[in-house]
C-alpha cells in the first residue's frame, strides 16, 4: 500500500471516524485486512503521533496526500447546532483544518500529545477508517 495514499486516508478518516461508525456496523460489512497493511496503518499512526509530539506541523503535513483532504475533528452536537444558526445545511463538518493544526503545531508552547485508546481498524484496499 502505498504510504503517502494510506496517510491521506488514515488522516482524513482519523478525525472524521465517528461519522462512519454508524454505518460501519451493518451486520453485512465485511473488512478485507490484512497484517501487513494493518501494520503499515499503525506505523502512519505512530507518525502522526510524534509529529503532535515534535510540533512538526510541516511534516505532518506531508502524511495528507494534498491540501483538500479533509481533516477536522468531529463537531459536537452543541458546535453543529451553533453553525445551524448562521447555515442551516451545515452538515457537521467544515472545510479541513490542516494548516489551521500545522500553525498551532508550530506556535504553540504548551506540550501536545495525541493519545489513541482502543483502536480498531477497518480497511478495505486503499481506505482505511480507525475508530477510537
Amino acid at each position: 500500500m502505498n504510504k503517502k495514499r494510506t496517510g491521506a486516508v488514515l488522516v482524513a478518516l482519523l478525525m472524521c471516524g465517528l461519522a462512519f461508525q454508524s454505518s460501519a456496523q451493518d451486520a453485512e460489512s465485511k473488512f478485507n485486512s490484512n497484517a501487513d497493511d494493518l501494520t503499515k496503518i499503525r506505523g502512519i499512526l505512530e507518525e502522526f503521533r510524534q509529529d503532535i509530539i515534535r510540533k512538526d506541523g510541516h511534516t505532518l503535513t506531508k502524511l495528507v496526500l494534498n491540501p483538500d483532504v479533509l481533516f477536522h475533528h468531529t463537531n459536537t452536537q452543541e458546535e453543529i447546532d451553533s453553525a445551524r444558526k448562521y447555515n442551516a445545511q451545515f452538515d457537521g463538518i467544515g472545510p479541513s483544518q490542516l494548516d489551521g493544526f500545522a500553525k498551532l503545531l508550530a506556535t504553540t508552547k504548551d506540550k501536545l500529545e495525541e493519545r489513541f485508546r482502543n483502536i480498531e481498524i477497518r480497511q478495505d484496499g486503499p481506505l482505511a477508517c480507525i475508530i477510537h
